[in-house]
């Protein structure tokens, strides 16, 4: 009966279906199937993140030491084992910050007194700031790097991506005080 509902689907059979399911078995690459998943598991619970962050971070760091290899080659400069332990030093020093936020918030996540709760709060919303500010400085040193490859000065994109960003802030302001102005759009102030 099974086999016969699989049918339907265009399977032929029950191993079909299992490696439509698990198609890593096909290629002989469940180890590393499990191993991923059970260290990005790991991670993500023990920073307090999601697998998709962890993944997220993971390829921002690999991004940030692939165009930063580019980079150096289009300086001229041949591959140094201490750059990478520089990038190996950084993301220690990112995990052990977000460690110790999660830390901090668990310890005082179930408890009912205020403090306690406010205390939560503030240690989830300063690893959300932590998150954030890992993705700009991770970003800024790509486009550092993008720059680089591109033969531009370092701080071509950076500054490119820093005024788009005053520009957004500009016109958010902007359109903050026309909602905030008199009927003849005339300020308040």
């Amino acid at each position: 009966m099974l086999i016969k509902l699989l049918s339907t689907y265009g399977f032929s059979s029950g191993k079909d279906f299992l490696l439509s399911l698990f198609p890593s078995f096909k290629y002989g690459s469940e180890r590393i199937a499990l191993v991923l998943s059970t260290v990005l598991g790991a991670v993500a619970n023990f920073l307090g993140l999601t697998p998709a962050l962890v993944l997220a971070m993971f390829i921002a760091v690999l991004v940030e030491t692939y165009t930063g290899r580019r980079a150096s080659k289009k300086r001229g400069e041949p591959f140094e084992s201490y750059k990478f332990s520089r990038c190996i030093i950084k993301v220690f020093i990112w995990v052990v910050i977000l460690y110790i936020l999660h830390s901090f918030a668990m310890e005082m996540q179930d408890s009912s007194n205020v403090v306690y709760q406010l205390g939560y709060y503030f240690f989830v919303i300063l690893k959300l700031v932590t998150m954030v500010y890992f993705v700009i400085e991770y970003l800024t040193s790509i486009l550092e790097n993008l720059a680089e490859i591109e033969g531009k000065p370092k701080d071509t994109l950076v500054n490119a991506m820093w005024g788009m960003f005053k520009d957004f802030r500009l016109r958010m302001a902007g359109l903050l005080k026309k909602k905030g102005g008199n009927k003849d759009g005339d300020s308040m102030e």
